[in-house]
């Protein structure tokens, strides 16, 4: 058996190298390797046979006893389901140059998908008799095979492993979303007792106004977080209500509720607003995003540091650049940052805090980009369109 592999291997090598000088080789499928005047020759008694767009070209579970392969047009792949609702599934597209209906001939079964054609298609119907043949006398056909199966086998791993983590995420975001409703249930009388409490004091102690405010805004953020939450598990889209913002007095509120946090942890907080004109956004929306890109950046910076804000308006649009001089975003989560779940290093972190950053952002039509800092650092620009003017 090795001298076989061994005599096959160096009948492909002197295939290869007596066609190499005198013929121009193809780079098409199978045929790859082999000259047009040797692929012209092996297929001029082949049957060609065309199809429309539309039209079933093999069904699952059929006999298989003919390789194809596609000289013009492109195929679906379909897998049949169980599921009534979606009676099958799209496995992959093939276009001219590819072949489908191999396995058939190879493992002697019916075939294992359907294959219909998405536009005008013309095939080249190689019996498998025909394929042996052409094995016997070009063993590189072998490997051409061989390289295009093993490629679609790691395609459909791949898949298979995105398919299988998108599923855990949705079972993790139906959880969560199932935890959400509870809690909003939960707290609604608490929180009303918190607010209707801080009111109550306000009316006793008028001096109290600018403390029990704080108490009341707190509150209702609370409630809107947990909304969020929820409509992001959901997947409910959160049409914005976009108001005429003092991007000034936005920007001071926002500050203000992390002040003591700076102090204690000795962190330089730096206001730049660039923007002199009142803007256009949704302010709980964008507060929401604000603090917490505040205190991802608060996280993030060991010990003593400095976290930025630039605000500024160019082209219809407005900018809100949150930086910071903490380390950075590593590079094993760049690429996933704003996917739900994702989390550089926080043990009590839900991975869900950038993710509905990202869509209160888009729900405006913007944009939310990661942007690294040298030597280190972090900055996430905001960028909202101001054409609701």
């Amino acid at each position: 058996m090795i001298y076989y592999i061994i005599y096959k291997v160096n009948e492909v090598r002197r295939c290869e190298e007596n066609m190499q000088d005198t013929m121009q080789k193809t780079n098409i499928g199978i045929f790859s390797g082999l000259s047009e005047e040797v692929v012209e020759e092996l297929t001029k008694d082949l049957e060609r046979i065309k199809f429309k767009k539309g039209e079933s070209i093999i069904t699952e579970h059929s006999l298989s006893d003919n390789l194809f392969f596609i000289s013009k047009g492109k195929v679906e792949i379909d897998k049949d389901l169980s599921n009534p609702d979606i009676p099958f599934t799209q496995l992959s597209t093939l276009e001219a140059g590819d072949f489908f209906g191999e396995m058939g001939i190879i493992e002697d079964s019916t075939r294992s998908a359907s294959v219909v054609a998405t536009e005008d298609v013309e095939l080249m119907v190689i019996p498998r008799e025909a394929f042996s043949d052409m094995l016997f006398a070009y063993p590189i056909i072998m490997l051409n095979l061989t390289k295009v199966i093993s490629s679609r086998l790691r395609n459909t791993n791949e898949r298979f492993v995105e398919l299988m983590d998108e599923m855990l995420k949705k079972n993790r975001l139906m959880a969560i979303g199932l935890a959400a409703s509870k809690i909003i249930h939960d707290i609604k009388t608490p929180l009303t007792v918190i607010v209707l409490t801080a009111q109550l004091l306000e009316n006793i102690f008028p001096e109290s106004a600018e403390f029990t405010d704080n108490i009341v805004k707190q509150t209702k953020l609370i409630d809107q977080l947990v909304h969020e939450i929820l409509d992001f598990a959901r997947g409910t889209e959160s049409p914005p209500l976009i108001q005429k913002v003092n991007l000034d007095s936005f920007l001071r509120e926002v500050s203000e509720l992390y002040s003591a946090s700076f102090k204690e942890r000795k962190i330089i907080f730096v206001v730049e607003n660039k923007v002199n004109d009142c803007v256009y956004f949704d302010e709980g929306k964008i507060r929401r995003v604000l603090i917490n890109l505040i205190k991802n950046a608060l996280e993030a910076i060991p010990e003593a540091g400095e976290i930025k804000i630039i605000s500024s308006v160019s082209s219809g649009w407005l900018q809100i650049s949150v930086i910071d001089n903490g380390p950075g975003v590593s590079r094993k989560v760049k690429e996933e940052l704003f996917q739900p779940f994702v989390t550089d290093g926080k043990t009590q972190g839900t991975g869900l805090g950038l993710a509905i950053c990202k869509k209160l952002v888009q729900e405006h039509y913007g944009r939310l980009e990661y942007i690294p800092v040298e030597p280190h650092g972090s900055r996430f620009d905001i960028r909202i369109p101001q054409s609701t003017k």
